[in-house]
């Protein structure tokens, strides 16, 4: 709502309460804002909606000079002239609640669609890369999530961001774009307590002439949304989170289309028939002592490489979360993940406990089959490892 007296909007977005002081704003444009951010007004009066913060998060919105007379822990979003402010506002929000709700639930830089029930479609892909488009498009017959942010808890709920979309002005001014109230494009009802109910990639390729939607492989899935989510090695689950995300409407699958316009019945049919799929993987959680330090972003490398002696114990680098799925191994150490195959996937696993080179090369044989140079291979592959980071001396 807005006050007359001292022009605050209350708001919910992102499972976080607000309170934007909109103060020094010009009356008609602090108005503007109130309407821009109208969804998220809703969410305050409905007790359906998530509530993963219960402090409010005070934004004071300015245009010109940054006020100096801020409260302590004030977010300050704001920009030199009138029309930027919007998307300033939109961008620390958004910041300040990744910020807030790291380690608490899968952060993922995604739009976010709905039915009527509230089954929500997640369509993941880098910056520029056609969710803007793709919420713009789709949303006129779907419910609108988000533009860009999907807060994802374990159970599926998502809380719900309709923030106003944002649209790109000027290619070459990333920091300049439009920011509509969702009604005023037509987006469909925002639902208080969407649930994830498919996932897709989303690959915009002018030579397609029928728009498909194609299964992936889940660690080339998993891989690919990786880039495109905040702070997952901070869930212990991380990994395990999103091999469930990316499967929870079946198989994992991108959206293949030449433009978004001609994907409505397509993207209507997939969420209709979505269904979870039992999990192919299996998940190597690293507990205790194995477990990587948040604050640690990635394993310790020599890319000098490294050498190997017989009878050297070695074992697992601490790490932050690992799945396992038709033969391979995806390790996660801070955000950076590894894809082993091959011996060096039979190596990590093998190495749980401090183990030897001849031990680790019978690991290989037994897995893998013979090999007139077995120990050769586990040695490289060992020494690879290392290089990474991955393997440690014991």
């Amino acid at each position: 709502m807005t006050d007359e007296q001292t022009r605050t909007i209350d708001i919910v977005t992102m499972g976080c309460r607000w309170v934007l002081d909109v103060s020094d704003l010009a009356p008609d444009d602090a108005d503007a804002m109130a309407q821009r951010w109208q969804r998220c007004v809703g969410l305050v009066s409905a007790p359906e909606a998530l509530r993963l913060e219960d402090e409010p998060i005070s934004v004071r919105v300015y245009e010109g000079d940054a006020p100096t007379d801020v409260e302590p822990g004030t977010v300050l979003a704001g920009a030199a002239s009138a029309e930027r402010v919007p998307y300033a506002l939109s961008r620390e929000i958004t910041r300040a609640g990744l910020m807030r709700l790291r380690g608490r639930a899968t952060l993922l830089h995604a739009a976010a669609l709905a039915d009527p029930a509230g089954r929500a479609l997640a369509l993941v892909a880098p910056s520029g890369g056609g969710k803007s488009t793709a919420t713009r498009v789709l949303g006129t017959r779907l419910g609108y999530v988000s533009d860009e942010s999907v807060i994802l808890l374990s159970d599926g709920r998502i809380a719900p961001h309709p923030k106003p979309p944002s649209l790109v002005i000027d290619e070459e001014d990333r920091f300049h774009k439009e920011e509509p109230a969702p009604d005023a494009l037509g987006l469909g009802p925002t639902p208080s307590l969407p649930r994830l109910t498919a996932l897709l990639t989303l690959s915009r390729d002018p030579e397609v002439t029928e728009p498909a939607v194609e299964e992936v492989g889940l660690i080339e899935q998993v891989l690919e949304v990786i880039p495109e989510t905040s702070s997952t090695w901070w869930l212990d689950d991380g990994l395990d989170r999103l091999a469930r995300a990316v499967t929870a409407g079946g198989p994992p699958a991108r959206l293949r289309y030449a433009e978004i316009e001609t994907c409505h019945e397509l993207v209507r049919e997939h969420l209709e028939r979505a269904a979870p799929v039992d999990p192919t993987w299996e998940h190597l959680p690293a507990k205790g002592a194995d477990r990587l330090p948040v604050d640690t972003l990635s394993f310790s490398e020599d890319p000098d490489g490294v050498r190997v002696d017989d009878g050297e114990l070695l074992a697992r680098a601490p790490w932050s979360d690992a799945i396992a799925c038709d033969g391979e191994v995806l390790v996660l150490a801070g955000p950076r993940p590894l894809r082993l195959a091959g011996p060096g996937a039979v190596i990590w696993r093998a190495a749980g406990a401090p183990t030897t080179l001849d031990e680790l090369s019978e690991c290989v044989v037994a897995e893998l089959g013979e090999h007139p140079q077995a120990l050769d291979l586990t040695r490289a592959a060992v020494e690879q490892l290392l290089a990474h980071g991955v393997l440690l001396r014991a």
